[in-house]
């Protein structure tokens, strides 16, 4: 995908987050336990314009997150927020150094494409809570099934001790594959002094055995699975169903 599909999808999944929430801000959201539509417009405005304000002012460190207003008035908030966030965006040279948690990627085009995956999946969380299930584009879908393996489930800190596991994975989605092997890893942080045990996680494998499992689907329906928003169902396995479980138990750790 490009920019600019990234920023049509921001403004189309924007605006029907705020048709949804029109619907009714108090409606719980099964898919966030305890949240309601309410507390998902407010976090995923208070995303938009903490970015915002990270690419107009090429910040290079992470800036205090803005809060919605009390009582009336947060739908017209997220929706100049998301105003905000696409006009900067779209006039910001993707290649610009700024900040991102992201280390490989300290870019405007990490926080374009990051603003239309995290528009989206709250977008769907904003829908549930009223029973509505509109679709996800294809492509954006498995746009999104590369972003969380890449930048949420794999990899992991160079001073780590790495266990892998034989297995080989496959999936298949769009016209787009990945193969990929599951790992934990444990060791002490040298900057923060901070202990890890036992993180799951998971790595490419460029090998061109033939994978122990294979998944395939929709890029839709793969997405929304592995944000813990869609079930399994249109989702095919090809070897142990496990395997499909344990993907998704690994993208829940990665994603929180």
């Amino acid at each position: 995908m490009n920019d600019g599909a990234y920023l049509r999808a921001i403004r189309a999944d924007g605006q029907a987050t705020l048709d949804a929430a029109g619907l009714g801000l108090d409606a719980p959201v099964p898919t966030t336990p305890g949240w309601t539509v309410g507390d998902v417009v407010a976090h995923l405005g208070r995303v938009h314009r903490q970015k915002a304000h990270i690419v107009r002012e090429l910040l290079v460190s992470e800036p205090p997150m803005v809060e919605p207003p009390d009582g009336n008035g947060l739908l017209e908030w997220f929706a100049e927020g998301v105003h905000d966030l696409t006009e900067i965006l779209s006039v910001t040279d993707p290649t610009t150094p700024v900040h991102t948690w992201h280390e490989p990627d300290q870019t405007v085009g990490f926080w374009i494409r990051r603003m239309a995956h995290e528009t989206l999946i709250h977008r769907v969380d904003a829908e549930l809570g009223h029973g509505l299930h509109s679709p996800v584009g294809a492509e954006l879908g498995a746009d999104g099934v590369d972003e969380i393996l890449d930048i949420f489930m794999g990899g992991y800190p160079e001073w780590a001790q790495v266990d892998r596991s034989p297995v080989v994975v496959g999936l298949e989605s769009e016209g787009r594959s990945w193969r990929l092997r599951f790992l934990s890893w444990t060791g002490t942080s040298p900057n923060s002094g901070r202990e890890f045990t036992d993180v799951a996680g998971i790595e490419f494998d460029t090998g061109t055995t033939k994978p122990d499992a294979v998944v395939r689907g929709p890029g839709d329906a793969l997405d929304l699975f592995l944000w813990g928003r869609g079930s399994a169902d249109g989702l095919i396995v090809d070897g142990h169903p496990s395997v499909l479980l344990y993907l998704r138990d690994v993208a829940a750790d990665a994603t929180g």
